[in-house]
């Protein structure tokens, strides 16, 4: 879609989906986040 020309690398790119992924089922619902963390919106 970006003709290869991102500026994060594939591990930069995953880590928040990870990150997100290896919650406990207690962890935090309906947040937006990104890979330095919650975003505002």
């Amino acid at each position: 879609m970006n003709t290869h020309t991102g500026q994060l690398t594939v591990t930069e790119g995953t880590d928040s989906i990870v990150r997100l992924a290896m919650l406990e089922t207690d962890g935090p619902t309906g947040i937006f986040t990104d890979r330095l963390g919650p975003v505002a919106w």
